[in-house]
């Protein structure tokens, strides 16, 4: 009558269960991140060439590609032989739909270059964002770019305030014409400045 409970997993044995996800090799499982606090965070907004500078991109948009994922960009800091850190549970505060963070160790602990190629983060950033567009032919994604985890559960609804960019603009320029069509047919002055 009642389904039956999930099995029980045995956390001190050393072999996993089978039906856990099966992870990247370049991926690693830690508790204590104490270690990586000096590693470069590299986020998928900084590579997105449908971001703008303002809203979090950091390469230039002729080198950014569309909708880069945080794995694809842990593969391509791993086959420049760069220690890197892929944490799919971590996101860019701006770019809460797409998540995933990597870190990579860009200075060996007395401050200089881990490789001597890729001396400073934005040569890092260069090479990444050049090496994007290889990796998600090889790799493509598995949803539409336009799709949104918050949108397809029911959390954003449909109606007022949603829309595409160009639809809120418009209906804020209306506004704004209305307001002033509005405020010149008055004859009458308001405000401080308008009384004697």
């Amino acid at each position: 009558m009642f389904p039956t409970p999930p099995p029980m997993i045995n956390l001190d044995s050393d072999d996993p269960p089978d039906y856990l996800p099966e992870l990247p090799k370049f991926s690693k499982i830690t508790s204590d991140d104490s270690a990586y606090k000096s590693w470069v965070c590299l986020y998928p907004i900084y590579f997105d060439s449908t971001k703008s500078v303002q809203k979090g991109r950091r390469v230039i948009k002729d080198i950014a590609s569309p909708h880069p994922l945080a794995k694809d960009i842990a593969e391509i800091v791993k086959n420049l032989g760069i220690n890197c850190l892929y944490e799919p549970h971590k996101g860019h505060p701006s770019d809460w739909e797409n998540p995933g963070r990597v870190r990579a160790q860009l200075f060996n602990e007395d401050k200089t270059p881990f490789k001597s190629e890729i001396p400073t983060r934005k040569e890092l950033f260069k090479r990444v964002a050049l090496s994007l567009p290889e990796i998600q032919k090889i790799n493509p994604q598995q949803f539409p770019p336009n799709y949104s985890p918050a949108a397809s559960s029911g959390v954003l609804k449909e109606g007022k305030g949603s829309g595409d960019i160009g639809s809120s603009t418009t209906s804020a320029t209306t506004a704004v014409g209305q307001s002033t069509s509005s405020a010149s047919g008055s004859s009458k002055k308001k405000g401080r400045k308008g009384r004697k």
